[in-house]
């Protein structure tokens, strides 16, 4: 889990940032949202609509995970112009941790 020392500093400014359309949920559901949409591939205007982002919302996120690694743009096949992108593994941690603090926090 040493990955996350190298993160989380890296998000606070993200998370401090004022972007419109936020409402109800917070970034950290939007981004593990984006994660599993993109867990076998996915087009950004895919990802965009799934999560109910405006193109502006999604640009922001897509650039922050690929700058901490945790999705990466890929081309299929390699002449495509429209780029597909994928969750690393580093990427599947953040769902899998995601996931268990959701299942702490539920209400039985």
């Amino acid at each position: 889990m040493q990955v996350w020392h190298r993160i989380l500093p890296q998000v606070d400014s993200f998370a401090e940032q004022s972007v419109m359309g936020w409402g109800n949920r917070g970034w950290v559901e939007i981004i593990e949202m984006i994660l599993e949409i993109c867990e076998m591939g996915a087009l950004k205007t895919h990802i965009m609509y799934k999560c109910n982002l405006n193109s502006k919302q999604i640009t922001q996120y897509l650039q922050f995970l690929q700058d901490r690694k945790l999705i990466d743009l890929i081309r299929k096949p390699p002449t495509s112009k429209r780029p597909s992108f994928i969750t690393t593994e580093i990427g599947k941690k953040y769902i899998y941790v995601y996931k268990q603090l959701e299942n702490i926090f539920k209400n039985d």
